[in-house]
């Protein structure tokens, strides 16, 4: 997707589940010898044989979960229903896909929203309560986690609707809240409603040379910009490359922007900037709990600061961002 890529590769193990049957058909042009399945509440990885086409993989699951499946070392990711589902994968000139799927309401809903969630993502004057309806429409059931995570997205900055996605998590039901991406929610919501201002002189960064620092704000310019973001998020990248394209989109509204990497290798996050030529002031988090303190886990975040670290607001993408700079 276009505006944020999420960490959604967190595995669980402390939870409490029931039993679900994923029959995964497999029509393929090589020959296939087992099928895995992860999910983002699985604490491990499940595998079986693929006999006449078909691996039957049990699953410990109480609800809808985000699932990757596994076929000859390539992924595809989807949401799907606890109970017995069929799965048709085609796996033809090194590329995997979904054919059609057997009783996965959850998949086809979700399948329906992401069709009408790019839509948007091209074209905003329908506005947004086809997320809202998605929301209602999937009450009770953990696949309400992504159009609400969606909806945060848009409206981390309205206390308003803050309120709205607060109450709605609330009434969900235990299986839901024991759901990973439920916390994070949870996490940030408490977080964008106690935000506002940032001591950056509580925190430690390393520097593209390895030693530890502090971030100083320009004091020449009105705001500052706070870029959270790391070396394998594909929608950072594409910002990036945005900002590299309007190197002067930031000074021209009196601001400056500063990259906070959450990468953990050195070599990987310096080999990146010199590739890019990335110019503008970039440090690495590394043991600094500066994402954790402010709920941050889906990237890109911008956040805006006055000349006193006050935050002006939170934003999932350069449009947004832009935006509040020239009002």
């Amino acid at each position: 997707m276009k505006q944020t890529c999420c960490l959604l590769i967190i595995f669980i193990s402390s939870l409490t589940f029931g039993q679900s049957e994923f029959c995964i058909h497999v029509k393929s042009d090589v020959e296939i010898d087992t099928v895995s399945v992860t999910g983002i509440n699985l604490s491990r990885k499940f595998k079986s044989e693929l006999k006449n086409g078909i691996a039957k993989i049990e699953i410990p699951s109480k609800s809808s979960d985000q699932y990757s499946i596994y076929v000859a070392g390539k992924r595809i990711d989807g949401w799907f229903n606890k109970g017995q589902i069929d799965i048709y994968i085609d796996y033809t000139g090194n590329k995997l896909s979904i054919s059609k799927t057997k009783n996965t309401p959850i998949y086809e809903r979700q399948v329906k929203y992401y069709k009408e969630y790019r839509s948007f993502l091209k074209d905003k004057t329908n506005g947004t309560d086809f997320i809202k309806n998605t929301i209602i429409e999937n009450d009770q059931d953990a696949f309400v986690l992504v159009p609400i995570n969606h909806y945060l997205k848009l409206y981390q900055n309205d206390k308003s609707k803050l309120s709205f996605v607060e109450k709605f998590l609330n009434k969900q039901p235990s299986s839901t809240k024991k759901h990973t991406i439920y916390s994070m929610i949870l996490s940030r919501i408490e977080k964008l409603k106690s935000m506002n201002k940032i001591d950056l002189e509580k925190y430690s960064f390393i520097t593209t040379e390895g030693n530890k620092t502090k971030v100083e704000i320009n004091s020449n310019s009105n705001f500052t910009i706070l870029d959270f973001w790391f070396t394998s998020c594909p929608p950072c990248i594409k910002e990036h490359n945005e900002i590299l394209a309007n190197p002067n989109m930031f000074s021209n509204l009196n601001a400056e922007i500063i990259g906070i990497s959450t990468d953990k290798k050195q070599e990987k996050w310096i080999k990146y900037l010199e590739k890019k030529n990335v110019n503008w002031k970039n440090y690495r988090i590394d043991e600094s709990n500066l994402d954790k303190d402010l709920g941050i886990w889906s990237f890109p975040t911008y956040i805006i600061l006055d000349k006193e670290s006050n935050v002006v607001g939170s934003y999932s993408n350069i449009e947004d961002t832009i935006k509040a700079l020239k009002k």
